[in-house]
């Protein structure tokens, strides 16, 4: 896989996510790295989330973990969800079993860090976030 040629970058209504996040990375087949974040966010949070996925995709990248495994992996995690063996509070890239953990751990220390640097509150980020994921409080 070699860096893509492209980042394309879009926010989008949370509704329209593939999984239950509020940021998404895959590569298409044109070598093009995707990354979509939820418009409800403000433009901090957004920007926080944006790292958290560049963050992500390339340690990724580094691993050779692919878009293929890492899809295959949340699709896994949201059939947990739906059969309650786990509530939304629990972060699918924390998982032992997750391809993509080690990018997730170090996207969400850029993601807090971010939040920081922007002088806003990481306690109000997690609760706006949580809430639009319809993480019960």
């Amino acid at each position: 896989m070699n860096l893509p040629m492209k980042i394309n970058v879009l926010s989008i209504p949370q509704a329209r996510h593939r999984f239950t996040t509020i940021g998404d990375w895959w590569v298409d087949g044109a070598d093009t790295l995707q990354i979509r974040i939820s418009e409800e966010i403000s433009w901090q949070y957004q920007v926080a989330v944006l790292f958290h996925e560049l963050i992500e995709f390339f340690i990724c990248k580094a691993m050779g973990v692919g878009t293929e495994e890492c899809d295959a992996f949340d699709l896994l995690f949201e059939h947990e969800y739906y059969i309650g063996k786990w509530p939304k509070s629990v972060e699918a890239g924390f998982d032992k079993r997750c391809p993509y953990r080690r990018g997730h751990i170090w996207g969400y220390r850029f993601e807090r860090l971010t939040i920081w640097l922007l002088g806003d509150s990481w306690k109000d980020y997690c609760r706006v976030t949580d809430e639009l994921m319809g993480v019960e409080q």
